[in-house]
This record gives structure tokens, C-alpha cells and sequence, in this order.
């Protein structure tokens, strides 16, 4: 929620940014003859959203604690960032692209690297089980054979985890 509070600050920036060399009309300048529909929208409906997006993050972090109702402001936020994302997109054009991809972190990031998510918990998974059969007495061409790891892998974890006998 942070990443989407930070977002918020630089669509903001991005926002003023582009108020300063006249692509965008914002709240309190007057139109000029060569302003657009599109520009006037995004001008004067942009920046409140970026405000809102900004408390909206520290609403759903201090609130996450309580489910039904962190449920009820993400079902809020969520149309929010992604509508405050195109129009800032339409306003801002590139601009707003680092702006939008932090807004949208808490969303897509995750699905995005699941992958790399579900590969590190099998490697975990496939350790803790070497680890467990290392201290059952199999032997280490077994596991190489029942679980498909390396001969490298193992006795790197023999060495690591498992208590080490001495011989009298």
C-alpha cells in the first residue's frame, strides 16, 4: 500500500509537471482557446484523484487489521486506481507511467511473479524433505533418486542442517 501512496505522490508531480508547460488544465487556470476536452477533464478530475489515491493507501494499511471492512475499501480502491491510472494516462501521457505502475503494484505485481513465487516454496518444500530424510538415516543416492535433487544439493544440506556423528 505503500508503493501505491508513493505513486499517488508522483502522479501528483507528474500532474504539476505538465501544468507547467500547458498540457494540462488544472483547477484554477483558465481555459485557453487551444485546450482540449481531454486536457480539461483529466486536469480538473487528475489531481483529486491522486489526492484521494494518496488516502486511501494510508486508509487500507491502517485498517488492514479489520477485514470486513479493509474488503469494503478495497472494493473502493481498487476501480479508483485503475480509473486514476487511464485518466492519468489520457493527461499526462508518458509521464504517468512510473506513476501508474506503483499505483497498480498491489495488484498486478503479485500475479505477475507467482511463478517465481511457487518455485521458491517447492524449493523450500523439496529442502525441508531432504533435510527430514538426512535425519532419518537414508542414503544420499536415495534421496538423489526419490526426490530428483543433485548429489551437490544434498550434501550441502547435510552439512548445513544435520547434526554431524562422531565416530569412536
Amino acid at each position: 500500500m505503500y508503493a501505491q501512496a508513493f505513486g499517488a505522490i508522483l502522479g501528483l508531480i507528474a500532474c504539476l509537471y505538465e501544468y507547467v508547460y500547458g498540457e494540462l488544465l488544472i483547477i484554477g487556470n483558465k481555459p485557453a482557446s487551444n485546450t482540449t476536452i481531454l486536457s480539461f477533464i483529466c486536469g480538473y478530475s487528475l489531481y483529486p484523484l491522486c489526492i484521494i489515491i494518496f488516502f486511501m493507501s494510508f486508509c487500507l494499511v491502517i485498517y488492514h487489521k479489520k477485514p470486513s471492512l479493509f474488503d469494503k475499501l478495497d472494493k473502493i480502491n481498487k476501480p479508483l486506481t485503475h480509473l486514476t491510472v487511464v485518466i492519468g494516462l489520457l493527461g499526462c501521457k508518458f509521464y504517468f507511467i512510473v506513476p501508474g505502475l506503483l499505483i497498480l503494484y498491489h495488484y498486478y505485481i503479485p500475479v505477475l511473479f507467482e511463478d517465481d513465487l511457487n518455485r521458491a516454496e517447492k524449493e523450500a518444500q523439496k529442502q525441508s524433505q531432504v533435510i527430514d530424510l538426512l535425519n532419518k538415516n537414508f542414503g544420499k543416492h536415495t534421496i538423489v533418486k526419490l526426490l530428483n535433487v543433485s548429489y551437490e544439493e544434498v550434501e550441502i544440506l547435510n552439512l548445513q542442517y544435520c547434526k554431524r556423528r562422531r565416530y569412536l
